[in-house]
């Protein structure tokens, strides 16, 4: 047993090592465009008609649209938060400005506000409000 320990430590640093640059490899390849996939939209899924914007309505029809969509964080990269924690208005007038944009939900009288500023680091909080589940994305 001491020596299976032994070899195990050798490896563990390596093994960590290897994760830290296949992390970093990742992340570079789907900055790259790498992992990248595309989409295709065309004039008349967007509803663009030449006279509607002011044109020439005489003018050739706009072309097709391609947008290249890529992403940069993994399938549940962000980690979503379930059971948040909340602070009372006056608490939280200690850390938000009047300008801060929130999302509000009431159901049944019961309230709510997610700071759209925190909502930025998290992306989806699970709730309970009013006695019915609710998921608050952003």
């Amino acid at each position: 047993m001491g020596d299976s320990f032994r070899a195990l430590r050798g490896v563990l640093p390596l093994l960590l090592v290897l994760a830290i640059a296949l992390t970093f490899l990742t992340m570079f390849l789907r900055r790259a465009g790498l992992f990248a996939d595309s989409v295709t939209l065309s004039a008349e899924t967007l509803q663009i008609a030449p006279a509607a914007n002011g044109s020439d309505p005489d003018a050739a029809p706009p072309e097709d649209i391609t947008l290249e969509i890529i992403t940069l964080l993994p399938k549940d990269g962000i980690p979503a938060i379930f059971d948040p924690d909340f602070v009372t208005a006056a608490e939280a007038d200690n850390f938000l400005r009047p300008d801060d944009q929130v999302m509000g939900v009431v159901i049944d009288g019961d309230a709510r506000a997610y700071g759209t500023a925190f909502l930025s680091s998290r992306e989806v909080v699970n709730d309970t409000v009013g006695g019915r589940a609710i998921t608050v994305t952003w």
